[in-house]
């Protein structure tokens, strides 16, 4: 007669512990993202270093390597803190960033009101307001040099409306550029507020329309202390994607006017790009960086801080 077996012996112990946090729902939803984590960690948390380290040397691109420069410490930091330069490309950054940020909110929420609810031609005039959003910034820069050259197509509807030889300088006097500037900005980026806008329009909840339209209430009324209390929100968002894209403003002044005539145009980042790869100083570029760096990250923290807030505010309100 056969002996009979005893039962299998089971696998090492760790490995069955290992295959049961494996098989937990939350780990197999994370384990996947580990690797894309690291490498998004890896590529910036390299850079950030190397930009660290440079910005506390003396290094020029003329002067050899940057394993070779001098140690500066933070005297690059200390030289942009009391330059002159530096805080007016500043100022202008958050110039033109108000201007053009202030128009395309206006603009966009504008058209988004003529053109949210349905009517004959909204595809059209929906496609004919994106355009500008799709179009790669080097067309749009050349096509605005051509419309705003002194005897381009603008001074001529300026020239006919007025009847008047307007002959205004767009491109070559101080205000006249930052304007021809914004104006680019704005005709570009009003598309981006107005898809916002559409679609916060869009996703309103009626229940409380409808409510204040059977109370008696005007459509001002309904506008005003319904809809656009809801709308907060979009209406943050829409303001702080738009002006941090706008404080970044580079390719659009770059295309029209080189950031002159003088300096009307200059950005801090053309400020920055000239400082590095034009008088080749790196650490110092480097270190300015930084500091905008710092500047921007508080700049962000207040602006999701608002979202909360107004996140908050309206969930209490839909709540009461």
């Amino acid at each position: 007669m056969a002996e009979s077996r005893g039962p299998a012996p089971a696998g090492p112990p760790s490995r069955s512990r290992l295959g049961r946090w494996l098989e937990r729902e939350r780990v197999f939803r994370i384990l996947p993202l580990i690797p894309v984590q690291a490498l998004v960690l890896a590529l910036l948390f390299v850079p950030m270093v190397l930009t660290v380290y440079i910005s506390l040397l003396r290094w020029r691109i003329t002067r050899g390597f940057w394993t070779e420069a001098p140690w500066g410490g933070v005297s690059n930091f200390l030289d942009a803190l009391t330059d002159e330069g530096f805080f007016d490309a500043v100022g202008r950054t958050f110039l033109f960033a108000g201007g053009a940020v202030v128009l395309e909110l206006a603009l966009g929420f504008g058209l988004a009101l003529l053109t949210y609810q349905s009517f004959r031609g909204r595809r059209f005039y929906f496609t004919v307001f994106l355009i500008p959003m799709m179009i790669i910034p080097v067309v749009v820069g050349y096509d605005f040099s051509m419309l705003l050259i002194d005897t381009g197509p603008l001074n001529a509807v300026l020239s006919a409306l007025t009847g008047l030889d307007v002959r205004v300088r767009w491109l070559s006097e101080y205000r006249a550029a930052q304007v021809a500037v914004i104006l680019a900005d704005v005709w570009q980026w009003t598309s981006l507020t107005f898809l916002i806008f559409v679609s916060g329009l869009a996703a309103l909840p009626r229940d409380p329309i409808k409510a204040a339209r059977v109370m008696g209430a005007t459509r001002w009324q309904v506008f005003r202390h319904v809809e656009l209390p809801l709308l907060k929100p979009v209406i943050v968002i829409a303001v702080v994607i738009r002006t941090m894209e706008a404080l970044k403003i580079f390719d659009m002044p770059m295309l029209l006017t080189q950031g002159g005539p003088g300096n009307a145009t200059e950005t801090i980042s053309i400020y920055l790009w000239r400082n590095a790869w034009i008088f080749n100083k790196i650490s110092y570029a480097a270190a300015s960086s930084l500091i905008l760096l710092v500047v921007f990250t508080v700049l962000i923290y207040l602006s999701i801080w608002l979202l909360r807030r107004e996140r908050r505010q309206l969930e209490a309100e839909t709540a009461r």
